[in-house]
């Protein structure tokens, strides 16, 4: 099926890559931190990137695709094992970052593949796009099944059925408490402030995406791949939020914050409905926070590794 990129997210990403630089952070992802949250967040990075890296047995000549490759921090440690990395992302921005480096990262969505990349990667890495492919509309349209099928069967296509490894390796935060879709379509007035709908339309505006809910990913994997492994990281996204939050604050007090402001100008111009949207959700509501925060989060953290299977 057609799945149409969502413009929402490749503003969102936009903003993220004019601010989160300055305060030190080139990507986005958690860390792991074996459960010590006193472990410094680019160590506990360096753990997230080494799991990933391991889950796929990269080293020299294994071919990764990544998708939703962003600055490129992890097709630098592709390259740092001896590996052969591509990258994809809908950002423009990430990909100028990326080519910069000397990396090989192309502007592409993931739905639109060009079809010369069919069977061509050992491994696929997907560290945090998946829970942008769906959007409310299209979920409350009951189409998300179709599109997270129509994602493993990409994710078939890429891979070489005779490499000995044919893995792919996913972080993607799922619901633990599902709204329904269509709540999320609602004004945000709607809804009592501080209630999961209210956090989670915050969420949806201003980041755009619709999470899978446990068990959806491996039900829509069919004849594909078989899952082989799947690890809570719900806890590590908390100790990284909380980092992240802590950095932008520090950010924003010191003469970084104008600087900040002055490289977000043009876009707030273009998009000040949603760029304003996520400051709220991030600095006022923490709604980002909030779906890890608790003993019981509305949301849930999986890394996932699955197998390809060949008859699929």
């Amino acid at each position: 099926m057609t799945v149409p990129t969502e413009s929402r997210v490749v503003t969102c990403y936009s903003a993220f890559d004019k601010f989160f630089p300055t305060t030190g952070l080139l990507d986005y992802t958690e860390g792991i931190y074996g459960g010590d949250p006193a472990t410094p967040y680019e160590r506990a990075k360096q753990n997230q990137f080494d799991y990933l890296l391991d889950e796929i047995r990269c080293g020299p000549g294994v071919r990764v695709l990544e998708v939703g490759c962003g600055n490129g921090t992890l097709l630098q440690q592709i390259r740092k094992r001896g590996g052969i990395g591509v990258g994809i992302t809908i950002t423009p921005d990430q990909v100028r970052v990326c080519q910069e480096q000397g990396l090989d990262a192309r502007l592409m969505d993931f739905f639109d593949l060009d079809p010369s990349l069919y069977g061509t990667f050992d491994a696929i890495v997907a560290n945090g796009p998946i829970e942008h492919f769906v959007q409310p509309l299209q979920a409350s349209r009951g189409q998300a099944d179709a599109i997270y099928a129509q994602m493993f069967a990409n994710l078939h296509r890429l891979l070489d059925p005779r490499s000995p490894i044919a893995r792919v390796v996913n972080t993607t935060v799922h619901f633990a408490r599902s709204p329904r879709p269509a709540d999320l379509l609602k004004p945000l007035f709607a809804w009592r402030p501080g209630s999961d709908n209210f956090h989670y339309t915050l969420l949806a505006r201003s980041f755009g995406g619709f999470y899978p809910v446990d068990g959806q990913l491996e039900r829509c994997a069919g004849s594909h791949f078989e899952l082989v492994k799947a690890v809570d990281g719900t806890r590590d996204y908390y100790y990284t939020s909380e980092e992240w939050l802590r950095r932008i604050r520090r950010a924003l007090r010191s003469a970084t914050g104008l600087r900040v402001a002055g490289r977000s100008l043009p876009l707030l111009l273009r998009q000040p409905v949603q760029l304003l949207t996520m400051v709220t959700c991030m600095l006022i509501t923490q709604s980002w926070n909030w779906q890890f925060r608790s003993d019981s989060p509305p949301a849930r953290l999986w890394r996932q590794t699955w197998s390809r299977v060949a008859a699929g």
